[in-house]
């Protein structure tokens, strides 16, 4: 069963978050399960979600930016294929 193609654009830590909360909540999964499968902490995964931002993550965008690189994020068909 193929799932319909989502994506957006990232422009930073908080848009990743979203996304990949998103993602888990339509796949029905709790943040504790993720963090499991993971090997993480629920609190990671939690500060992940939120867009916490850390000085890497905020400097790869700010480069990606100055470079006119465009992130997108896409989630994946059922099947694993990205949908193109």
């Amino acid at each position: 069963m193929a799932v319909s193609r989502r994506w957006t654009r990232a422009q930073s830590s908080r848009d990743i978050g979203r996304f990949v909360k998103q993602a888990r909540r339509r796949q029905g999964m709790s943040q504790g399960a993720l963090a499991a499968d993971l090997g993480l902490t629920r609190q990671y995964v939690s500060e992940m979600e939120s867009g916490a931002g850390n000085l890497y993550i905020t400097r790869l965008f700010e480069i990606l930016d100055e470079l006119g690189i465009e992130v997108r994020l896409v989630e994946q068909e059922a099947d694993g294929r990205d949908g193109d």
